[in-house]
Protein backbone atom coordinates (compact mmCIF):
# COMPACT_ATOMS: atom_id res chain seq x y z
CA UNK A 1 0.00 0.00 0.00
CA UNK A 2 2.71 2.47 1.01
CA UNK A 3 4.76 1.69 -2.14
CA UNK A 4 1.77 2.78 -4.29
CA UNK A 5 1.39 6.05 -2.39
CA UNK A 6 5.10 6.82 -2.19
CA UNK A 7 7.17 4.94 -4.73
CA UNK A 8 10.64 4.95 -3.20
CA UNK A 9 13.41 2.38 -2.86
CA UNK A 10 17.06 3.07 -2.05
CA UNK A 11 20.29 1.09 -1.93
CA UNK A 12 23.24 2.60 -0.03
CA UNK A 13 26.86 1.51 -0.12
CA UNK A 14 29.52 3.35 1.86
CA UNK A 15 32.90 3.05 3.49
CA UNK A 16 34.53 4.85 6.41
CA UNK A 17 36.99 4.33 9.25
CA UNK A 18 35.91 2.09 12.14
CA UNK A 19 34.77 5.02 14.31
CA UNK A 20 33.46 7.19 11.48
CA UNK A 21 36.73 8.84 10.57
CA UNK A 22 37.21 10.31 7.10
CA UNK A 23 38.16 9.77 4.35
CA UNK A 24 34.99 7.99 3.40
CA UNK A 25 32.67 7.65 0.43
CA UNK A 26 29.15 6.54 -0.49
CA UNK A 27 26.94 5.72 -3.45
CA UNK A 28 23.17 5.68 -3.18
CA UNK A 29 20.90 4.39 -5.94
CA UNK A 30 17.29 5.50 -5.60
CA UNK A 31 14.15 4.52 -7.47
CA UNK A 32 11.55 7.29 -7.38
CA UNK A 33 8.41 8.05 -9.37
CA UNK A 34 10.31 10.34 -11.80
CA UNK A 35 13.10 7.80 -12.52
CA UNK A 36 16.34 6.47 -11.11
CA UNK A 37 18.67 8.76 -9.13
CA UNK A 38 22.33 8.35 -8.26
CA UNK A 39 24.04 10.16 -5.40
CA UNK A 40 27.79 9.80 -5.00
CA UNK A 41 30.21 11.56 -2.70
CA UNK A 42 33.70 11.26 -1.30
CA UNK A 43 34.89 12.96 1.87
CA UNK A 44 38.20 14.21 3.17
CA UNK A 45 38.67 16.32 6.29
CA UNK A 46 36.20 19.22 5.96
CA UNK A 47 35.32 18.65 2.27
CA UNK A 48 32.58 16.74 0.45
CA UNK A 49 32.80 16.23 -3.32
CA UNK A 50 29.39 15.10 -4.56
CA UNK A 51 27.02 14.61 -7.47
CA UNK A 52 23.26 13.98 -7.23
CA UNK A 53 21.54 13.32 -10.56
CA UNK A 54 19.05 11.28 -12.55
CA UNK A 55 20.85 8.48 -14.40
CA UNK A 56 20.33 10.20 -17.78
CA UNK A 57 21.69 13.58 -16.62
CA UNK A 58 25.22 14.87 -16.96
CA UNK A 59 25.81 17.09 -13.94
CA UNK A 60 29.05 18.54 -12.59
CA UNK A 61 30.51 17.44 -9.28
CA UNK A 62 30.04 19.93 -6.45
CA UNK A 63 32.59 20.79 -3.75
CA UNK A 64 31.18 21.61 -0.29
CA UNK A 65 33.56 22.79 2.43
CA UNK A 66 32.33 22.20 5.98
CA UNK A 67 34.29 21.32 9.13
CA UNK A 68 33.65 17.80 10.38
CA UNK A 69 31.37 16.83 7.47
CA UNK A 70 30.51 13.11 7.21
CA UNK A 71 28.21 10.96 5.15
CA UNK A 72 25.31 9.13 6.81
CA UNK A 73 27.26 5.88 7.25
CA UNK A 74 30.36 7.52 8.77
CA UNK A 75 28.11 9.57 11.07
CA UNK A 76 26.41 6.40 12.31
CA UNK A 77 29.82 4.85 13.04
CA UNK A 78 30.92 8.00 14.89
CA UNK A 79 27.75 7.96 17.02
CA UNK A 80 28.06 4.30 17.94
CA UNK A 81 31.69 4.81 19.02
CA UNK A 82 30.60 7.23 21.79
CA UNK A 83 29.83 6.18 25.40
CA UNK A 84 26.21 7.49 25.04
CA UNK A 85 25.23 8.37 28.59
CA UNK A 86 21.72 9.60 29.35
CA UNK A 87 21.54 13.33 28.61
CA UNK A 88 24.54 13.33 26.21
CA UNK A 89 24.31 15.62 23.19
CA UNK A 90 26.05 15.02 19.87
CA UNK A 91 26.21 17.63 17.08
CA UNK A 92 27.19 16.27 13.66
CA UNK A 93 27.42 17.82 10.21
CA UNK A 94 25.93 15.14 7.95
CA UNK A 95 25.81 15.06 4.18
CA UNK A 96 23.27 12.31 3.34
CA UNK A 97 22.80 12.91 -0.40
CA UNK A 98 23.00 16.42 -1.84
CA UNK A 99 22.73 18.96 1.00
CA UNK A 100 24.41 19.12 4.42
CA UNK A 101 22.50 19.22 7.69
CA UNK A 102 23.44 19.92 11.28
CA UNK A 103 22.02 17.02 13.27
CA UNK A 104 21.48 17.44 17.01
CA UNK A 105 21.16 14.09 18.80
CA UNK A 106 20.23 13.87 22.48
CA UNK A 107 20.37 10.63 24.42
CA UNK A 108 16.98 10.44 26.15
CA UNK A 109 17.59 7.16 27.96
CA UNK A 110 17.30 3.40 27.69
CA UNK A 111 14.20 1.36 26.97
CA UNK A 112 13.14 -2.10 25.88
CA UNK A 113 12.14 -2.14 22.20
CA UNK A 114 10.27 -4.98 20.54
CA UNK A 115 11.72 -5.88 17.12
CA UNK A 116 9.85 -8.84 15.63
CA UNK A 117 9.67 -11.45 18.38
CA UNK A 118 12.66 -10.09 20.32
CA UNK A 119 12.84 -7.60 23.16
CA UNK A 120 16.03 -5.55 22.87
CA UNK A 121 17.51 -3.01 25.28
CA UNK A 122 18.04 0.16 23.28
CA UNK A 123 19.36 3.71 23.51
CA UNK A 124 16.72 6.27 22.57
CA UNK A 125 17.72 9.53 20.86
CA UNK A 126 15.75 12.67 20.11
CA UNK A 127 16.75 14.25 16.79
CA UNK A 128 16.79 17.86 15.63
CA UNK A 129 17.84 18.80 12.08
CA UNK A 130 18.77 22.16 10.54
CA UNK A 131 19.88 22.86 6.98
CA UNK A 132 23.30 24.40 6.38
CA UNK A 133 23.63 27.03 3.62
CA UNK A 134 26.61 26.23 1.37
CA UNK A 135 26.47 29.07 -1.18
CA UNK A 136 25.83 32.79 -1.46
CA UNK A 137 25.85 35.41 1.29
CA UNK A 138 24.17 33.02 3.77
CA UNK A 139 27.01 30.47 3.61
CA UNK A 140 27.42 28.62 6.90
CA UNK A 141 24.09 29.83 8.29
CA UNK A 142 21.59 27.42 9.80
CA UNK A 143 17.89 27.34 8.97
CA UNK A 144 15.03 25.08 10.04
CA UNK A 145 14.53 22.05 7.80
CA UNK A 146 11.46 22.71 5.65
CA UNK A 147 10.04 19.16 5.82
CA UNK A 148 11.40 17.65 9.05
CA UNK A 149 9.57 18.45 12.30
CA UNK A 150 11.02 16.03 14.91
CA UNK A 151 12.35 12.53 15.23
CA UNK A 152 13.40 9.65 17.41
CA UNK A 153 15.95 6.89 16.82
CA UNK A 154 16.68 3.71 18.76
CA UNK A 155 20.04 1.93 18.69
CA UNK A 156 20.80 -1.41 20.36
CA UNK A 157 22.53 -0.91 23.71
CA UNK A 158 25.13 -3.62 23.18
CA UNK A 159 28.55 -3.99 21.57
CA UNK A 160 27.06 -3.92 18.04
CA UNK A 161 25.07 -0.68 18.51
CA UNK A 162 22.80 -1.42 15.56
CA UNK A 163 20.16 1.10 14.43
CA UNK A 164 16.84 -0.56 15.28
CA UNK A 165 14.07 1.93 14.60
CA UNK A 166 13.61 5.50 13.40
CA UNK A 167 10.44 7.61 13.59
CA UNK A 168 10.17 11.06 12.05
CA UNK A 169 7.43 13.64 11.99
CA UNK A 170 7.45 15.39 8.62
CA UNK A 171 5.26 17.95 6.87
CA UNK A 172 2.80 15.26 5.65
CA UNK A 173 2.59 13.19 8.87
CA UNK A 174 4.79 10.54 10.44
CA UNK A 175 6.92 7.77 8.94
CA UNK A 176 9.06 5.05 10.47
CA UNK A 177 11.64 2.46 9.52
CA UNK A 178 12.53 -0.62 11.50
CA UNK A 179 15.31 -3.19 11.25
CA UNK A 180 13.88 -6.25 9.51
CA UNK A 181 16.88 -8.57 9.33
CA UNK A 182 20.49 -8.68 10.44
CA UNK A 183 23.14 -11.32 10.02
CA UNK A 184 24.28 -12.73 12.36
CA UNK A 185 20.93 -12.45 14.21
CA UNK A 186 20.48 -10.30 17.30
Amino acid sequence: MVRKLWNYHASYLGEAGANGQVPSWFRMDEEVGKGDLISEASFTEGVAVSCHRFVWEQKPWKVTRLPGVRDLFAAMLAIRSQPLHDGDRLLLTIFPDQNPYLVDLRVEGREILRIGERKITSVRFRIGIQTVATTGPEIGRLAPHKKFRSGRVWMSDDARRLPLRAEVDVFIGSVFAELAKVSPPL
